[in-house]
């Protein structure tokens, strides 16, 4: 295998943004912007200046919106928000922010809300303290607050009810189709391994059935279309980094699980295995795992002594069975190398299992990929499977680390590339038929202005013809060229 093709000069490589893009991102940091003012609200009183902040936040991006769109609404429809008719785009830092959003708003018998002008301080301090004063127990808690906000001459804060779906609503279509069902499936299992692993750090009793479920969840979709849910694995989060990896290991390594004709009961054991790799990082103070630095002696051994104190923790869950003993020892064993020449360092073993050689290559390959604070520059997904199967081979089963590029392709999902139309575009999902030629989704034009484009399938041949339609050119690096790859595998 050869290395990426030479990438094009970047003088100009910057994407040009578009209004509607724009609009999106706007709608993003005002819903996240009411989240933290209503979360504030609970805490403090709206006359405190721990308000302020969040206050005069929320007020210019309503004012932004408003001199761009005139009249405007933010609504939850099924189990996602909208601005007007366009859907924000979950990632790993809004799931949590936009889920309590849904969640009030349904409290409430509401969809969200019309902005119908510019809001001023005082009107938003009173719809906050009316939408907290809200009885949701009411029989119909939507009345009351929408008497109460008229009452107080809340005029550009409109409350909309509940949406109800009809057969060809937004929500029906989102409903169908898989990629949103893996989002929700993705999500909630980040926030079940975050459970799991502030439990282990707080030493509380780990309660493993919300893992459990999460990991079926994948597996049965995963059993079904594997595709969606590695694209998602491409989206990383600093914030959330240490429970998302273990998500993407798990996903990952149910993929290649099921590749290498795993049953359905060995996926469930090696996806809570993979789930509770790093468990033991939850001893580690958080200094030491973000430090940007080298490590010292004294810090090294910490963090190389996770793998013993996962095995420690995973040994308290109540009831050990065999799923706990599996998790231990992939615990144990994931860093140790097929060569042995990893952590922590033993006299003679024998062999690493399956499900530890499986988390290993996992393991690495979404760790690569990820922003570090010890990385100025991650690795494209590209970069970091070449990396793996070269620089890095003699660490692999070799049969598995084959298996591994058949399961996510030459070109794994999240590489953004140069098409030989001059395009650019981001692989969102392998070709199992051909793992040089991906489906890309088209993120900018020739001209480099970004545009939310089509899926295009580079297997596909001109009519008539053996000539491929379209093909890869090179692999690019993101931030060169502005290419946001979360907006497009969302």
């Amino acid at each position: 295998m050869t290395g990426p093709a030479a990438r094009p000069p970047a003088p100009h490589a910057g994407l040009t943004d578009t209004p509607v893009l724009r609009i999106l991102v706007q709608g993003r940091s005002l819903a996240m912007q009411l989240c933290v003012l209503l979360k504030t609200a609970k805490i403090h009183d709206v006359g405190n200046v721990a308000f302020h902040g969040p206050l005069v936040n929320f007020i210019e991006t309503v004012e932004q919106l408003f001199t761009a769109e005139g009249e405007f609404k933010l609504q939850a429809v099924g189990d996602f928000l909208y601005i007007n008719q366009g859907r924000l785009k979950l990632d790993g830092s809004s799931y949590a922010s936009y889920q309590y959003l849904i969640d009030e708003f349904r409290n409430r018998g509401l969809s969200g809300f019309a902005f119908n002008g510019k809001v001023t301080p005082p009107e938003v301090k009173k719809f906050v303290r009316l939408f907290l004063d809200v009885d949701v127990k009411a029989e119909d808690p939507y009345e009351g607050f929408s008497a109460a906000l008229l009452k107080l001459s809340v005029e550009h804060l409109v409350p909309l009810r509940t949406v109800v779906p009809q057969t060809g609503a937004i929500n029906v279509e989102e409903a169908r189709d898989s990629r949103k069902v893996a989002k929700r499936t993705f999500y909630r299992a980040i926030e079940a391994t975050k459970t799991v692993m502030l439990s282990g750090r707080d030493k509380k009793p780990i309660d493993l059935r919300k893992a459990k479920r999460a990991v079926q969840s994948i597996v049965d979709l995963i059993l079904n279309e594997e595709f969606s849910l590695i694209g998602l694995t491409a989206i990383k989060n600093h914030d959330e980094y240490t429970f998302q990896h273990c998500v993407n290991v798990s996903i990952l390594s149910i993929s290649l699980g099921q590749r290498l004709g795993l049953n359905k009961k060995m996926l469930g054991e090696l996806g809570v295995a993979a789930i509770l790799h790093d468990l033991g990082k939850a001893t580690i103070p958080g200094w030491v795992l973000n430090k940007p630095g080298k490590l010292t002696a004294e810090e090294w051994k910490l963090m190389t002594d996770h793998p013993v104190q996962g095995v420690k923790m995973i040994s308290k869950l109540r009831g050990l069975n065999e799923l706990a003993l599996r998790a231990m020892i992939v615990a144990f064993e994931h860093h140790l190398n097929i060569d042995m020449s990893g952590y922590p360092k033993l006299g003679d073993h024998l062999a690493m299992s399956l499900f530890s050689r499986i988390v290993a290559i996992s393991d690495c390959f979404d760790a690569m990929t990820a922003h570090r604070s010890y990385r100025r520059t991650p690795f494209t997904p590209y970069e970091a499977l070449h990396h793996m199967l070269v620089a890095n081979r003699e660490k692999f089963d070799p049969l598995l680390i084959k298996a591994f590029v058949n399961t996510v392709g030459m070109y794994p999902a999240g590489t953004v590339v140069l098409l030989d139309t001059n395009e650019i575009g981001v692989v969102t999902e392998h070709n199992s038929r051909d793992i040089f030629r991906p489906k890309v989704k088209i993120v900018a034009d020739r001209d480099r202005k970004k545009v939310d484009g089509a899926l295009v399938d580079l297997s596909k041949r001109e009519e008539g013809s053996d000539t491929y339609a379209v093909g890869i050119v090179s692999a690019l690096i993101p931030e060169e060229y502005g290419v946001n790859v979360a907006d497009a595998l969302t």
